[in-house]
């Protein structure tokens, strides 16, 4: 026959002072990290049906990095972009020129520095205007992005212009 065991004799009882001694500094850590993850990265999602960048839902946007190149994924926040996009909506496009680069568009294709970007102005007739309209031959300015999709669906830089740096969220990086 077994003697009777409890528990609080095979276990030693921890004081709570000590264990929260230990605990505090770990919790304290662990706190502070998820704060700093959560201020500078943010998730977004593409819900599009006819999206610009084909192939990409999900994307992590770096709000600490500003620190957009040429080709770079840039999140910004839209303005003037109606009907397609309300004004503080948080898009993600292609950083296709930056300041200093040259941007000829017509109704044929968009180039930067000579090179085609994307064709036409599909969208044109839908916003109720003559591809003419959108006619540009200029050099991008200061603090400023031309940003573009994949698709020539995209509704981007060829019909409402710039993306400023008051503007920009962050770097985007896509995840899925």
């Amino acid at each position: 026959m077994r003697p009777k065991t409890s528990f609080r004799s095979i276990r030693p009882k921890v004081p709570l002072g000590p264990f929260l001694l230990k605990a505090l500094p770990l919790l304290i850590l662990l706190l502070a990290v998820e704060h700093y993850i959560g201020q500078r990265f943010l998730i977004g999602g593409d819900d599009q049906v006819d999206r610009c960048l084909p192939d990409k839902r999900i994307y992590l946007i770096d709000t600490y990095n500003k620190d957009i190149w040429r080709g770079d994924l840039i999140a910004f926040r839209a303005e003037r972009m109606k009907p397609y996009f309300k004004d503080g909506q948080i898009i993600v496009k292609i950083a296709a020129g930056v300041t200093g680069d040259h941007v000829q568009v017509d109704s044929r294709q968009t180039r930067i520095n000579g090179a085609v970007i994307i064709e036409g102005l599909p969208l044109a007739e839908k916003l109720r205007k003559s591809p003419s309209a959108f006619k540009r031959d200029e050099t991008i300015p200061t603090a400023a992005y031309w940003v573009t999709g994949l698709t020539p669906k995209s509704f981007d830089s060829r019909y409402w212009g710039y993306v400023y740096d008051h503007q920009v969220i962050g770097r985007a990086y896509a995840i899925f």
